[in-house]
C-alpha cells in the first residue's frame, strides 16, 4: 500500500530529539565546567541560566523539528519536507537506495518505537535520510515498499547504477506491471533461504578477544586522574605519595586492574552489540539483525557489495577466528570504518561455506604470492627509526628512559611479522591483497569493483625497485582505497596487465569492428 499524505513522525520524537542535542552539547558542557572551576569564573548564577539556556534550547529545538519533519511515501519515491526558516524538500528514488536500516536504540524501545535510516547512492559517511520515532510496522511498511523488485527500473536507475550491471526491464521479458508483480511476490517466498546465527559461544569469544581493551583502559585510565575532584586533598596527597614510594611491583597491579576493567567493559558493549545477530540471505537480498539493548535490522543488495575485508586480531589469529567486513555503495558505519559486518566471528575454514551461500562471487581459493625477500628491510626500518628517536629522546629526558631501546626488539618483531603476511593474488576476476598494521587484513575485490589502480614509489624504495600498490573502490562518497607496500617490479607489470586487460581487449574489438 501506497501513503499519499504528508504524515509526521510520532510525537515522541520530541523527546528523542532533546536527548539527541544535550548528546551533541556535551563536550561543551564538560569545557564550561572545567574551565569554570579553574578560571573561578561565574558561580551558581550563571550555572544556572547556562544550563536552563540549553535545556530551553534543546526542547525548543525539538519541538520545531517535530513540527517542520513531514514525509510521504508516493510510486518508486519517498518525499520529505523540513525546515521552518530554510526550508528543504527532498527526493528519495527508489532506484538510487543502497541499503534500508532499521534500529532500535534503548530510548526509543521505551516507547515501542523504531528508527529508519536510509542510506543512497553518493549519501556519504552519514544515511541520506532519517525517522528517529516510527511505528515498527509503518518501518518495515516503508522498508517493503522502497526495497519492491517489482517495481519496473527507470532509465536513471540504469545510469546510477554503481556497477555498470545490467537490468532487465519488464518489457524485455514480455510481462505486464501487474504480472511481473504477482510473479514476483510468489517467487520471493518460493526462493530457499540460508540462515547463520552467531552462537552463545561465539559470541563470548567475539567478546572476549576483541581488540577495543585499549580505548576502553584509556577511558578508565582518563576517569581515574579525575579522582582528584570527589576526594579530600589531604587523602589524596597520601595516596600519591603512597604510590610513589611503592614498588614496581604495586604499580604494576594498579597498571592490571586498570587492563581488566577496560577488558570488562569491552567484554559487555560487545555482547550487547553482537548480540542475537542473524543473517539471512533471500535472493539478492542479505538481511542483518543484531543487538540487545540497541536492535539494528539492516538489509543489503548482493549486487551493491565491492569488497570483503577479513580482519584477524592478534587475539584470534593462533586461534583460526576471522570476522567478515563488507564494503558497499551504503550501510556502514563510523565505528566499523565506513563498512558493515557481515560475520562477527567464525573459523576461517568456515569460511568460504558461508561466502558460497551468501556472496558466492567472493567464495574462491586464494594463493598468496609473498612478497621480494629484500623487502623485509623496507618493513623494518620503518617502524625501527622512530621507535629508535623516541627511545633516545626517553633517555635523555629521564634516568630510566634507556629501557625504552628495549622497544627497538617489538618494533623489529612487528615489523617482520609485517613483511611475513603480506601477499597478493589474484585469477581472472578476483584480486586479492594481504597486509597487517597490528591485526592481518585481506581484501577481496573484483576487478569490475575497481575503480582505479594505481603504483608509487618513494625515494627509499627506487633504492630496492620496489612499489606501492593501491587499488580503490566505491564504498561510499569519497570511496575507500587499499594498498599493499613494497612490491617488485614485475608483481607491478603483472597487475597492471591484470587490472588493464579487459580494457585492452575491449578497445581491440571496438576497433576490429569499425575495420
Amino acid at each position: 500500500m501506497i501513503e499519499t499524505s504528508w504524515k509526521r513522525q510520532h510525537p515522541a520524537a520530541i523527546f528523542i530529539g532533546f536527548l539527541s542535542n544535550l548528546r551533541e552539547m556535551i563536550f561543551t558542557i564538560v569545557a564550561v565546567l572545567i574551565f569554570g572551576q579553574s578560571s573561578q569564573a561565574g558561580g551558581t548564577i550563571f550555572y544556572t541560566i547556562f544550563f536552563s539556556l540549553i535545556l530551553v534550547f534543546s526542547i525548543a529545538s525539538g519541538i520545531i523539528r517535530w513540527a517542520t519533519f513531514r514525509y510521504q511515501l508516493i510510486e518508486n519515491e519517498l518525499q520529505v519536507r523540513q525546515g521552518l526558516i530554510f526550508r528543504k524538500r527532498r527526493y528519495i528514488r527508489q532506484e538510487r537506495i543502497q541499503s534500508i536500516d532499521i534500529n532500535a536504540k534503548l530510548i526509543q524501545r521505551i516507547f515501542n518505537l523504531v528508527e529508519l535510516r536510509i542510506e543512497t547512492a553518493g549519501g556519504g559517511a552519514e544515511p541520506e535520510f532519517r525517522i528517529i520515532a516510527l511505528k515498527e510496522e509503518e518501518a518495515q511498511q516503508i522498508k517493503k515498499e522502497l526495497l519492491s523488485k517489482s517495481k519496473t527500473p527507470t532509465k536513471d536507475s540504469k545510469m546510477d547504477n554503481v556497477n555498470g550491471e545490467e537490468e532487465v526491464t519488464n518489457e524485455a521479458i514480455g510481462t505486464s506491471n501487474e504480472e511481473q508483480e504477482v510473479i514476483t511476490e510468489d517467487e520471493e517466498h518460493s526462493l530457499p533461504q540460508f540462515h547463520w546465527k552467531l552462537t552463545n559461544q561465539r559470541l563470548f569469544i567475539t567478546a572476549i578477544t576483541s581488540s577495543g581493551i585499549g580505548i576502553a583502559a584509556t577511558f578508565v585510565a582518563a576517569i581515574a586522574t579525575q579522582v582528584q575532584q570527589l576526594i579530600p586533598d589531604e587523602y589524596y596527597e597520601r595516596a600519591i605519595g603512597w604510590l610513589l614510594h611503592s614498588s614496581v611491583l604495586i604499580i604494576g597491579f594498579w597498571i592490571v586492574s586498570i587492563l581488566i576493567i577496560g577488558w570488562l567493559i569491552t567484554l559487555v558493549s560487545t555482547m550487547l552489540k553482537y548480540g542475537l545477530f542473524n543473517i539471512t540471505k533471500n535472493g539478492d537480498e542479505i538481511h542483518i539483525t543484531r543487538g540487545v539493548l540497541e536492535k539494528r535490522q539492516l538489509t543489503l543488495s548482493a549486487k551493491r557489495i565491492t569488497a570483503v575485508r577479513l580482519v584477524e586480531n592478534m587475539l584470534r589469529q593462533p586461534f583460526g577466528y576471522v570476522a567478515v567486513y563488507v564494503e558497499s555503495a551504503g550501510g556502514g558505519t563510523k565505528e566499523e570504518d565506513l563498512s558493515t559486518v557481515l560475520i562477527p566471528l567464525c573459523k576461517r575454514t568456515e569460511l568460504n561455506k558461508i561466502l558460497q551461500e551468501v556472496l558466492p562471487e567472493f567464495a574462491v581459493e586464494r594463493k598468496l604470492e609473498k612478497l621480494p625477500k629484500y623487502s623485509v628491510r623496507r618493513y623494518m626500518i620503518r617502524l625501527l627509526i622512530p621507535t629508535a628517536i623516541l627511545a633516545s629522546v626517553l633517555t635523555y629526558l629521564y634516568s630510566y628512559g634507556w629501557l625504552a631501546f628495549s622497544l627497538l626488539f617489538i618494533a623489529g618483531a612487528i615489523g617482520y611479522w609485517q613483511y611475513y603476511d603480506a601477499g597478493i593474488g589474484r585469477d581472472q576476476k578476483i584480486l586479492w591483497i594481504r597486509y597487517r598494521i597490528l591485526a592481518r587484513t585481506e581484501v577481496i575485490i573484483p576487478r569490475r569493483r575497481v575503480q582505479s589502480m594505481s603504483f608509487s614509489q618513494t625515494i627509499f624504495q627506487k633504492f630496492d625497485d620496489l612499489y606501492t600498490l593501491q587499488a580503490s573502490i566505491i564504498t561510499s562518497i569519497m570511496g575507500k582505497t587499499f594498498q599493499l607496500r613494497h612490491i617488485d617490479r614485475d608483481q607491478k607489470e603483472e597487475m597492471m596487465e591484470w587490472f588493464s586487460y579487459e580494457e585492452i581487449s575491449q578497445f581491440q574489438d571496438d576497433s576490429e569492428g569499425s575495420q
